[in-house]
């Protein structure tokens, strides 16, 4: 009984030292990659839909995990036994954010209709491209009616890409609503200066749980090395994307840490199937052959962050499959050397350019990769493009190659749809060009079927039909690393690299 009682004592000593939440704390976010819109139809990269989540909200949302859907502005929804109606029921009495062409009125079935049409009609993403048209029911009930079932609907509405936008605001700003950004959100925008920070402040009307925080502040740093030093100095609480060489800074580090998790991601050097070199397969078949990708990605993730990867579906999927490299064409240099010949570069090397983003990893790789191919009758020039620069090239199939990274949900539609079905052609996505009407049958399948089972069946189909055209060489999956100060609460990175302050079953708070 004693030792019970000093137990206890003990216990209680410690949890005196864990401070309350507090609600007035303030964090600042490090980011290498600066947003490009804050307009929800319009965006297009993985910066933007971090923090347009403080400002705009959807009909539903996934948790930090990135495995279960939670209820946000609906409150419950239906769907016909042929996946193509979708029946949501609204939360009431949530509100938009006071903007110059309302006051903060609430959402309403007719908001949906015309966000969904907004999107529809605008999205360079075309992300509700399976919508034919939405009703309302009445003013707290909507229907979608899609083209077609389709099974990962519910999915598609958890992207910010269809967050739910007032009319007045956006046809009051019109083009210039992205600089003033209005919804139903946590936080509202108070400040962006390009290129350098953006401010939130907390949305002290806002319809759910009270956000611990009163303020998020991003910081732009395009380099991960300077991003880790501005953690380490203080500078910044939280940082994006940690660099495998950045790690054992951290790890020295008593003040900060390296939280990591399995990542939903791939990164792949995609190769154009509409003309030049890679046109012909037995050259495709030699770069695939001349590159030793376990020896590559031991030089680009020593700390073990990353993993080769074999396919287009990462081991974050449902669907992963985990026999798919007996389907990968493996390193073999004379092999490769002897394609080149057959294919009539004897004596002459096969010219290529390969495009990257500012990526370092991936500007790494593609000179690891040039290094490699050279020995196999390659002469490979590599060319690092700004972000915008690089999209506007590789999605037009004006590259011979350049290298994707690609993180999303994991649902398979995500990582084998918007890469290969062949109406994505012309998107950053299918960058190359594919076709393949086999892959594009067994899609739709996919796409149509209610049975989990069934569905990874057909993605797994598509995904080595894929790995047998060559066109798309995998190079990685790597664990979503973010630096953290301790004094941070409540945080906990997530599968689609997305930093989630405030989400289903997440308020984070810093410690003073």
């Amino acid at each position: 009984m004693k030792r019970l009682a000093v137990s206890l004592i003990v216990l209680a000593f410690f949890a005196s030292l864990v401070a309350a939440p507090s609600y007035d704390s303030v964090i600042r976010v490090g980011s290498d990659q600066n947003p490009t819109t804050m307009d929800p139809a319009m965006y297009q990269d993985l910066a933007s839909a971090q923090v347009m989540r403080n400002v705009f909200e959807t009909l539903v949302a996934y948790d930090a995990d990135v495995k279960q859907i939670h209820p946000l502005l609906a409150e419950s929804w239906e769907v016909s036994p042929d996946l193509k109606e979708w029946t949501f029921k609204l939360r009431k009495g949530v509100r938009f954010q006071k903007g110059k062409f309302q006051d903060g009125r609430e959402v309403t079935a007719e908001d949906v209709k015309y966000s969904f049409e907004r999107a529809i009609t605008i999205s360079p993403m075309v992300r509700l491209y399976m919508v034919d048209h939405v009703e309302v029911l009445d003013r707290y009930t909507v229907k979608v009616v899609l083209k077609y079932p389709y099974a990962p609907f519910l999915t598609v509405l958890t992207d910010v890409g269809a967050a739910i936008v007032p009319k007045e605001e956006c046809e009051g700003w019109k083009d210039q609503f992205t600089l003033h950004p209005v919804g139903t959100g946590p936080f509202k925008m108070v400040e962006w200066v390009k290129d350098s920070h953006m401010v939130f402040e907390r949305n002290e009307d806002y319809w759910g749980e009270r956000p611990y925080l009163k303020q998020i502040i991003y910081k732009f740093i395009p380099d991960k090395s300077v991003l880790t030093m501005a953690l380490l100095s203080g500078e910044v609480d939280i940082t994006s994307d940690v660099l495998d060489q950045d790690i054992p800074k951290l790890n020295a580090n008593p003040n900060v840490q390296a939280m990591a998790v399995g990542g939903c991601n791939v990164y792949a050097v995609y190769m154009n199937s509409m003309k030049g070199p890679t046109t012909d397969k037995r050259v495709r078949e030699a770069f695939f052959r001349g590159i030793d990708i376990e020896q590559l990605v031991k030089v680009i993730f020593p700390n073990g962050t990353g993993i080769a990867a074999y396919g287009p579906i990462p081991p974050g999927s449902w669907a992963y499959n985990p026999n798919v490299k007996s389907f990968y064409t493996g390193y073999d240099p004379e092999k490769a050397k002897q394609l080149l010949k057959e294919a009539g570069y004897d004596g002459k090397p096969v010219k290529m350019t390969i495009y990257t983003p500012e990526d370092p990893n991936r500007r790494k790789a593609a000179v690891i990769i040039q290094s490699m191919l050279k020995k196999v009758g390659f002469e490979i020039e590599v060319q690092s493009l700004e972000w915008g620069s690089f999209t506007a090239v590789t999605s037009k199939a004006d590259a011979d190659a350049y290298t994707i990274g690609w993180t999303w949900y994991p649902d398979p539609e995500f990582f084998i749809f918007y890469m290969f079905h062949s109406s994505r052609k012309g998107t950053y996505g299918n960058g190359g060009g594919y076709n393949n009407p086999e892959v594009d049958r067994l899609i739709e399948l996919g796409e149509s079927s209610v049975d989990q089972e069934q569905r990874t069946q057909y993605y797994r189909k598509a995904e080595e039909l894929i790995m047998k055209d060559l066109y798309y060489f995998p190079l990685w999956h790597k664990l979503v690393v973010n630096g953290v100060n301790k004094k941070v609460r409540g945080y906990k990175p997530s599968p689609d690299m997305m930093i989630r302050l405030y989400a289903p079953g997440t308020n984070v708070w810093v410690e003073k």
